[in-house]
């Protein structure tokens, strides 16, 4: 209100002068002065239709200007977002070229030997090449935020078990042990994005737990999916940065596959599913990834 007034100053004073020169002339002619009242009654009133004719027609320009600031700001915002979004996925994929040549490029060698002794590490390779295909796939689902949960009830070992079968070969030919016993235990969860964490995180370990040992199992008391490894661990100042996107630390140097783009799907992931992820190590002895589910009792 107080805006329009003061857009209206200059007629209301161009009101003011005229009744102040009617009665300049009405007191020079020595007019009635009942005359110069209804004169001023009219032109207040016709003023004051006109003030509040235009003071709707104000608001509604008002409220378009707002709508139109409103709008304008969020498709800045979702220009923004776009922009990000692609910025972000186009060097994913730059990481990404580079990091499936590895894989391929070693596959190539070995099967240039023609020796059937590299049948194992051939296979080894495809499984890494698969892996980096299916992690640029889930990626790209993932940074899309209209990407559907779809939760249900699913015994945990359905998932894990397929997980242990899929890396087998890589468990063999790392040396590496695995102790596992079926987890009798439903949870409320979506499978897919579900079985994309547990094998982001087992994939993690079977990099730097070669020859070790790795542990996985359930806590019933806590809801949790454990992943416990004996291999090289994470320092202590690496610890708090390894979700984030392209964030390999030292461990990633030792490994020239490591991309950094893994355990940040799995942080992306366990925020869309509402599953805690929490991870503990200590160099040169262990590290400990825990997935917190929910009981699928407490969702029905």
């Amino acid at each position: 209100m107080k805006r329009y007034v003061y857009s209206k100053k200059n007629e209301l004073l161009i009101i003011a002068l005229i009744l102040l020169l009617f009665l300049i002339v009405f007191y020079l002619f020595d007019f009635m002065f009942r005359a110069y009242l209804l004169s001023v009654s009219i032109i207040i009133i016709i003023y004051v239709i006109y003030f509040i004719t235009h003071f709707f027609t104000f608001i509604d320009e008002e409220n378009k200007t707002k709508q139109i600031e409103i709008l304008e700001k969020q498709i800045q915002q979702i220009k923004n977002k776009q922009s990000s979004y692609q910025e972000e996925i186009e060097s994913y994929f730059l990481l990404w070229v580079h990091q499936i040549k590895t894989p391929i490029t070693a596959s190539k060698l070995l099967l240039e030997r023609k020796n059937e002794d590299n049948k194992e590490e051939v296979l080894q390779e495809i499984i890494q090449i698969d892996n980096y295909t299916n992690l640029a796939l889930n990626y790209l689902k993932i940074m899309n935020e209209s990407t559907d949960m779809s939760f249900k009830e699913i015994e945990l070992d359905t998932i894990i078990q397929n997980i242990i079968k899929r890396y087998a070969m890589i468990f063999i030919h790392n040396k590496t042990k695995l102790h596992y016993e079926k987890i009798d235990s439903t949870v409320l969860t979506d499978p897919k994005w579900s079985t994309v964490m547990i094998e982001q995180i087992l994939n993690n370990s079977l990099k730097y737990a070669k020859g070790n040992d790795i542990y996985i199992y359930f806590d019933q008391r806590t809801n949790e999916l454990v992943i416990h490894d004996t291999g090289i661990g994470i320092s202590e100042s690496d610890l708090p940065k390894i979700f984030d996107k392209g964030y390999s630390g030292f461990n990633g140097m030792l490994d020239e596959k490591s991309s950094g783009v893994g355990l940040y799907i799995v942080r992306k992931i366990s925020r869309r599913l509402n599953q805690k992820v929490t991870v503990d190590s200590k160099l040169n002895e262990y590290t400990i990834f825990k997935i917190k589910f929910k009981q699928s009792t407490t969702l029905q």
